[in-house]
């Protein structure tokens, strides 16, 4: 009867135990500064203003989306963090930012993520950048057509994507409003040249959005 009685207080224990440590879970997940109770994922759409290659822009749009990190995280971030040009994922002076690639550092509402200069495995994030040698090359073919030079090659060509080696993005995120900046550095094989982007970026929540990927007949630079 004895061993009855304990294995029926051992039992309870248990039981309101694992309440305790789920009602302590869901605490957690409300009191999380940046996500929501519904789990669902966070969307923002950020405007950038910034220089690359000793050149200014401004105008480009990236696309914020925050969640809770998946399982088995490869640097056990807190987040998953993934940006992306708008509204065509490779549109000039954009980036790609997969929050996997970098080390973060999560603190209230701050975040920072570092992409540590690597040579053994490139890294997927990168930035959308107008080489000048590109936009030479089909100047070129525009002039020989009698249009105009620059414009033509707008038109027509591809901003090459130039992987970060490395890199890093400071964000600041509320229920309302996003603000940062971000820089990368990587080699671009049409310039033939390292380049470094650098932006600041501020924006709202978003709904809804979805990039795409945009295509043109373009010229293309052989290495």
């Amino acid at each position: 009867m004895k061993n009855i009685s304990r294995y029926f207080v051992m039992g309870m224990l248990m039981i309101l135990g694992s309440g305790f440590l789920a009602a302590y879970s869901v605490a957690q997940d409300i009191d999380d500064p940046l996500l929501d109770r519904t789990g669902i994922t966070k969307q923002y759409l950020l405007q950038l203003s910034g220089t690359v290659m000793n050149e200014t822009f401004s105008g480009a749009q990236v696309l914020l989306r925050l969640q809770a990190a998946l399982p088995g995280s490869k640097h056990n971030n807190p987040y998953l963090i993934i940006i992306e040009g708008l509204p065509k994922r490779n549109s000039s002076n954009s980036f790609y930012w997969d929050s996997e690639d970098s080390e973060m550092t999560a603190i209230a509402n701050d975040i920072t993520c570092d992409i540590k200069r690597t040579y053994v495995k490139e890294a997927k994030t990168f930035f959308n950048f107008m080489s000048p040698e590109l936009l030479r090359h089909t100047g070129a073919l525009a002039t020989r057509a009698g249009d105009e030079g620059e414009k033509f090659a707008e038109r027509v060509a591809l901003p090459t994507p130039v992987i970060a080696r490395a890199g890093r993005l400071k964000l600041r995120i509320h229920s309302n409003s996003v603000s940062g900046t971000v820089w990368m550095k990587g080699y671009d094989p049409v310039e033939k040249a390292f380049v470094l982007y650098s932006a600041r970026l501020y924006g709202k929540p978003s709904y809804h959005l979805q990039p795409k990927q945009e295509q043109k007949k373009g010229t293309t630079v052989r290495e």
